[in-house]
């Protein structure tokens, strides 16, 4: 609940009551379940080209080469990846487990042409043929688990825009005999056993794309609606009808109602509030069409911005999260005095916690960074080969995570006996807030965040929750006043009105007049 010295908000209004907790809970969650569906039947993220497949490595060969054609590529395929992994070689009994290291040169061929078989021997410095990559040789590290048939799939390459119509790969295994047999143990009668190569060639499936941008600005919109949607004519007849009243009351945006009020009286909520809608116009994603379709460095800016912007508002939004429990902890209630406490002694009250967040915000960007920054400088990088440098992000990553689920748990159940005492539509909203939170501890943990997810519903479930939890907090504090302009710090001196604390800060119907904000 809400200080009395602050602005009354929608959900603190009698009005609202349970009708209104009934109401508001089942649009969440059939607004969310609806977005689930959408994203269940939505398009497949990436697109598995079989035509790729097959190459026999012999034990004799000096040098087994393998060559792909990709045609008809468009920047809305977003990624173009390569990976594969070694069939277990003959003679090889499946109960040994072995590893070894493999040199193999990497590269890639491009043009905005159609694919003809003299492409590939074109000199590179005739256009139209460009020479993305020049037969990079790595070295990867083949591992075949016990009773494993196939190696751990390796990437072999991975580019992070599509700028040409076509593409041609080589790859070539350099000495693979020796090393098979000095690693697998080989079976001595076997004389040239030999191992198939499996390779997948993966890209983003246009048809997502297109379904990623048609939502992200649907949630732009949305959410500018819900930001700033002009204040209705009330005068007139219109004023006294409930459709246009309905209408007024859902669509008046909150940064129109918030400038309408005295900065004084805005709430701490309503002040966090404020920040999460710009930082979820930001979190849409607005500028998507531009990372997509700009394929040089300015549409790779662009994306690395949009990671940061990302992990704004997702430490942003936990970082809320902490220090409303904590007020409600440390005061014994919501409607405790807050206006006592200075700014300063706010900011240095929250300050270890913006400062824990600070560097998971640090965390996760240097991070996404620095995969990038090698992949560009060298496709053929993978993070996984980071050995020790992986599992510390990996480790690192769950301490962040934990700390932080302990420490919302801990401030949780010091505030059970608040809690407790909380009216519904403040129920309601801690309920949804528990909710938002477990799905982002997990979310962060299973990369359903990252840029390009493994399916179409992670985008989907992740975005909708976020914007539908945002929409929501917006929705129900709302700042509220009468026709008369009365605030909730006058609510005092109404005969029969006065609100007492610990109880739902409501007024009577002439206090506040058919909830109009």
């Amino acid at each position: 609940m809400e200080n009395q010295s602050y602005g009354a908000v929608r959900i603190e209004s009698a009005k609202f009551g349970k009708r209104g907790v009934l109401l508001t809970s089942i649009g969440f969650a059939l607004s969310f379940g609806i977005m689930l569906l959408i994203g269940g039947y939505g398009p497949e993220v990436f697109t598995y080209n079989s035509k790729m497949s097959h190459l026999r490595i012999n034990r004799t060969s000096q040098t087994s080469k393998w060559r792909g054609v990709l045609q008809s590529m468009s920047p809305e395929n977003q990624l173009l990846w390569l990976a594969c992994k070694l069939k277990r070689p003959e003679g090889i009994d499946q109960s040994v487990e072995f590893s070894f290291d493999q040199e193999i040169a990497t590269g890639v061929w491009a043009s905005n042409q159609a694919y003809n078989t003299s492409l590939p021997h074109t000199e590179v410095n005739n256009p139209p043929v460009h020479e993305v990559l020049y037969e990079d040789t790595t070295t990867k590290h083949i591992h075949f688990a016990k009773d494993s048939l196939y190696s751990d799939k390796i990437t072999l390459f991975n580019f992070h825009s599509i700028s040409y119509l076509t593409y041609v790969v080589f790859a070539d295994f350099v000495s693979m005999g020796p090393l098979i047999d000095t690693a697998g143990h080989a079976d001595e009668g076997v004389v040239d056993h030999s191992m198939d190569a499996e390779f997948e060639v993966i890209f983003v499936n246009p048809w997502y794309t297109q379904f990623e941008m048609k939502w992200k600005y649907f949630f732009v919109i949305v959410t500018l609606i819900v930001m700033f949607f002009p204040k209705l004519n009330r005068g007139g007849t219109c004023s006294k009808s409930r459709v246009f009243t309905s209408f007024s009351l859902v669509f008046e945006g909150y940064f129109t109602k918030l400038c309408g009020t005295n900065t004084n009286v805005w709430s701490f909520q309503q002040k966090w509030i404020a920040v999460l809608l710009v930082l979820l116009l930001l979190f849409n994603d607005p500028l998507i069409y531009y990372e997509i379709y700009n394929t040089n460095a300015g549409g790779e800016a662009l994306g690395g911005v949009y990671i940061g912007l990302m992990a704004t508002f997702i430490c942003v939004l936990m970082l809320f999260w902490l220090c409303v429990l904590d007020e409600t902890r440390s005061q014994g209630s919501l409607q405790a005095s807050r206006g006592a406490r200075g700014k300063s002694g706010m900011v240095r009250k929250h300050l270890f916690k913006g400062l824990f967040l600070g560097a998971f915000w640090i965390f996760i960007v240097t991070t996404y960074s620095w995969i990038r920054m090698h992949q560009k400088d060298d496709p053929t990088y993978e993070a996984a080969d980071e050995g020790d440098r992986y599992v510390g992000a990996t480790v690192t990553l769950a301490i962040f995570l934990v700390i932080y689920m302990v420490w919302f748990l801990a401030y949780t159940f010091l505030s059970l006996s608040q809690l407790k005492q909380l009216p519904p539509p403040f129920m309601m909203v801690f309920v949804l807030t528990f909710f938002t939170f477990i799905a982002t501890l997990v979310g962060l943990f299973t990369a359903a965040m990252y840029p390009v997810p493994s399916a179409a519903l992670d985008f989907i479930g992740m975005y909708s929750l976020y914007n539908l939890y945002v929409w929501t907090l917006a929705f129900v504090y709302a700042p509220l006043q009468s026709g008369a302009g009365v605030y909730s710090q006058d609510f005092d001196s109404m005969d029969g009105d006065s609100v007492s604390d610990g109880s739902m800060m409501g007024a009577g119907e002439d206090a506040i007049d058919d909830m109009q904000l």
